[in-house]
């Protein structure tokens, strides 16, 4: 089990963050259609999501999967 820690400055909700974080994973290759495969979840509804609107907690429990993944795959790099 590792732990990760996010700071996030006090105008700063964890929804911007974790946008932040995807916009800097995309490129021309991966864009989101194939993050929204990663992660199983629907395009549209990840789609809203960057786009600000409401969406479910699926979101969120899709992204950090993928994301503690993608971290530990760096961390074992290293």
């Amino acid at each position: 089990m590792r732990a990760v820690t996010i700071y996030l400055s006090e105008d700063q909700q964890l929804s911007d963050w974790m946008r932040k974080e995807i916009r800097g994973k995309l490129s021309k290759r991966y864009k989101l259609t194939h993050l929204s495969e990663d992660m199983g979840v629907n395009y549209a509804k990840l789609y809203r999501f960057m786009q600000g609107r409401n969406v479910t907690t699926e979101i969120y429990d899709s992204f950090f999967k993928v994301y503690l993944k993608s971290w530990n795959s760096y961390l074992s790099y290293l």
